[in-house]
């Protein structure tokens, strides 16, 4: 992944970027690379004192402070609700994951597995979106009403978490691969204090992040290392 030097990240709700890719996105930039994150949703859900539209503008500042902490694009959104993306309509969502493609142009595309890791509906809908994006941007018959010219992606990854890690953590809700499935494990110690300062523009979500009250010890053995997977992709599968 490092030799990427320009990377489109898709994910569902403001912070997804920063837990589980944080380090990466920012080592990446620091080698020069262009990186972005496409959010399909502001996260409207996530504050529950608040109303959707206030709570969306709320994390949407969180997530532009968790990108300049980052050293990455201002983040780019969709528009969709948080919590509705199984139910919106797959052809016209991977429609706008296409033309963010072809307009943007990177070498590789990240996004949670097919599981989300976490099992999150909302996860699971962004995954499949973004790998059935990955082979229709390059075809000129797909979305033909794009004013962007198509434009073939090299390498799609996916977030996972291993199995060691999950029981080293004691994390059991977790949905993880084998270890021997990760294609691309990324020390991102020199990029720690870029990521935790990212984590912490989420500020709305710490109650949610138990892993910020862990020892040290324990912090560094789960973000201190993020985990990939190169997902090759044979066929097209169509919304």
């Amino acid at each position: 992944m490092n030799k990427i030097g320009r990377l489109l990240a898709i994910f569902a709700h403001p912070d997804d970027e920063s837990y589980r890719a944080g380090g990466a996105l920012a080592l990446l930039a620091r080698e020069g690379a262009q990186v972005w994150v496409l959010c399909a949703t502001r996260g409207e859900q996530g504050i529950l004192k608040l109303d959707p539209e206030e709570t969306g503008q709320v994390r949407q500042t969180e997530m532009e402070c968790a990108c300049r902490a980052l050293g990455i694009e201002k983040p780019r959104f969709l528009d969709y609700q948080d919590g509705t993306l199984p139910q919106v309509d797959e052809e016209s969502a991977v429609g706008q994951v296409v033309r963010t493609i072809r307009k943007l142009r990177p070498q590789a595309l990240l996004t949670w597995p097919p599981s989300g890791v976490s099992g999150h509906p909302d996860h699971v809908a962004v995954s499949r979106w973004t790998e059935i994006a990955f082979q229709l941007a390059a075809d000129p018959a797909a979305y033909p009403e794009h004013k962007e010219a198509p434009h073939a992606v090299e390498a799609l990854y996916h977030i996972v978490v291993p199995h060691s890690l999950a029981e080293a953590m004691k994390m059991s809700h977790l949905i993880t691969v084998p270890d021997e499935k990760v294609t691309l494990t990324m020390d991102v110690s020199a990029a720690w204090d870029a990521k935790m300062t990212a984590i912490r523009c989420h500020h709305s979500q710490m109650v949610n992040s138990p892993i910020l009250d862990a020892p040290e010890e324990q912090q560094h053995l789960f973000l201190g290392t993020e985990y990939f997977q190169q997902v090759i992709v044979q066929m097209k599968n169509k919304p």
